[in-house]
């Protein structure tokens, strides 16, 4: 309580931690907001040694990262094509040797491809000093088509058989936390699979509406909805990077009092770092963006989150759905769709 503030563990939880202490590879399925990061941290805090946090995005690297330094929780991060020098690098390793650092954030990238990582890793494997979380684990079988690396991850029981493994993810089915498995040649005899009794949002009211195919009807259509939600914040999602450039230039100048945004993955690191810090202090209002933007955001002031395009699978749908009313509060999902 005196570091996160709350007074008790949320359900599943308590099993995914004792799981895991207990050497479990440890799935952990609970609904967005469900608290799955408090999972780890807290192994983490108990733990002797590093725990390493793979995660498929740097901006949701450094703001998972932002937030736990706040809670003065000791971590670090390191890609594998960064601006960070040597010298830092070195001095992240030397602080993780010395115990200072509990948690280092990595891309799959980082662990597949730099050798002298491995090593690294290798080292402290014969100490017994290093743990495993691979987090929105679902990115394993979704993006294993266009990043490499997430189907190399086997590498983790190949290289360092013994040291347990916890996946995150808010949307998993039975048959997707057994592909995942097998993917991570992970055996099914000390595999634990903790799901939440229920993954419904009740504060959140979900809305379906034929899309007009005039776009000047459509853009009025989210005029619409836009100045008829006066509180808290806006995402709307685009299937394409066009869509969402075209979509920003033609609401920016109907909407003068609005502060908006656009996030994908045709815009430079940089820029995206500047747009999600942007977005965190509270300077964008309407974010429009791909599903680039989505895992780990943990704004708890967004009520209203709108897919001009139903999403291809049901869970970037629900991962991009849980985005809204993540403080309990009413909230709304509006999917439109179109028969073409």
């Amino acid at each position: 309580k005196k570091i996160f503030g709350f007074d008790h563990l949320r359900e599943g939880q308590l099993e995914a931690i004792e799981a895991y202490l207990n050497g479990k590879d440890t799935l952990v399925s609970i609904k967005t907001g469900g608290g799955k990061t408090l999972c780890y941290v807290i192994c983490a805090l108990i733990f002797e040694g590093i725990t390493i946090v793979i995660s498929p995005l740097k901006a949701l690297i450094e703001d998972q990262k932002r937030e736990l330094i706040q809670l003065g929780i000791p971590c670090a991060s390191i890609y594998a094509n960064t601006i960070q020098g040597r010298s830092e690098q070195e001095k992240i390793f030397e602080e993780i040797a010395l115990g200072f650092t509990k948690i280092l954030f990595i891309t799959p990238e980082k662990l597949c491809l730099n050798r002298e990582f491995q090593n690294f890793i290798s080292n402290m494997y014969d100490k017994a000093k290093v743990r495993f979380v691979i987090d929105e684990a679902h990115c394993i079988l979704n993006y294993s088509n266009f990043r490499e690396s997430w189907k190399n991850l086997g590498i983790l029981k190949k290289n360092w058989s013994t040291v347990p493994i916890m996946l995150l993810t808010a949307t998993c089915t039975y048959k997707d936390a057994q592909d995942i498995r097998t993917s991570l040649e992970i055996q099914s005899t000390n595999f634990a699979m903790i799901r939440g009794s229920s993954f419904e949002r009740k504060e959140i009211t979900i809305e379906v509406y034929k899309r007009r195919d005039n776009r000047e009807n459509f853009s009025n259509d989210l005029i619409d909805l836009i100045k008829n939600h006066e509180n808290g914040r806006i995402i709307i999602y685009c299937a394409t990077q066009s869509g969402c450039d075209d979509l920003f230039a033609t609401l920016q100048p109907l909407l003068p009092d609005k502060s908006l945004g656009v996030y994908h993955g045709g815009i430079g690191d940089e820029q995206r770092q500047i747009i999600i810090s942007h977005w965190k202090d509270g300077k964008i209002q309407i974010m429009i963006g791909t599903n680039a933007f989505g895992m780990g955001v943990n704004s708890s002031d967004v009520y209203l989150v709108i897919h001009c395009v139903a999403p291809l699978n049901m869970t970037n749908l629900i991962q991009e759905i849980g985005r809204a009313g993540r403080d309990g509060n009413e909230a709304k999902s509006v999917i439109f769709y179109s028969i073409k």
